[in-house]
């Protein structure tokens, strides 16, 4: 059981320092986003010197839109993290199959489902300013993330059917 412990206070730890980076991430994406419209002439005249031949205005708007989807992964995993700080914190507490869990749980399963999604726009964007080069989100289709996304929305029906059971059975005692 302590073996189990040390687990859960460890995952607490690691949530909660993966949220800070992630929300670090966050405002550094939005920062450079109001600033890239804030001193929108200078970057268009340091992309063209740094690149020329290259679209300076297209190769903006293709670096805007990598941002957005860089807040929108952001945002996704904010709330997958928050929630799954909380399972983690009421699995600590002893009591992790309760009906807030089970919310939270599909929570994280329309995060993941949104962090999967988002390769569409990404897709779209590599293909429409391939001047971003290396810069250009790279779009893998990962069957292992449609599996978890899937599980996730799964074992959210699996807890909700278990307390309700559990609730159930402390109402017949």
């Amino acid at each position: 059981m302590q073996a189990q412990d040390r687990l859960v206070e460890t995952s607490r730890h690691v949530v909660r320092v993966a949220m800070i980076i992630n929300r670090l991430f966050l405002l550094a994406v939005s920062l450079a986003l109001l600033l890239s419209w804030v001193f929108s002439a200078q970057l268009m005249s340091f992309l063209s010197q740094s690149n020329p031949g290259v679209d300076a205005p297209s190769e903006l708007v293709g670096l805007r839109f990598e941002m957005l989807i860089g807040i929108t992964m952001a945002i996704a995993t904010d709330r997958l993290l928050a929630n799954l700080g909380l399972i983690v914190a009421s699995a600590s507490a002893g009591d992790p199959f309760k009906a807030a869990n089970a919310r939270r749980l599909q929570t994280i399963g329309w995060s993941l489902l949104v962090l999967q999604l988002v390769d569409v726009p990404a897709a779209i964007l590599s293909r429409l300013c391939p001047s971003l080069g290396s810069a250009a989100p790279s779009v893998t289709f990962s069957a292992g993330g449609w599996v978890a996304v899937l599980m996730v929305f799964v074992l959210s029906r699996v807890f909700a059917r278990g307390s309700l059971m559990r609730d159930e059975l402390d109402g017949t005692i």
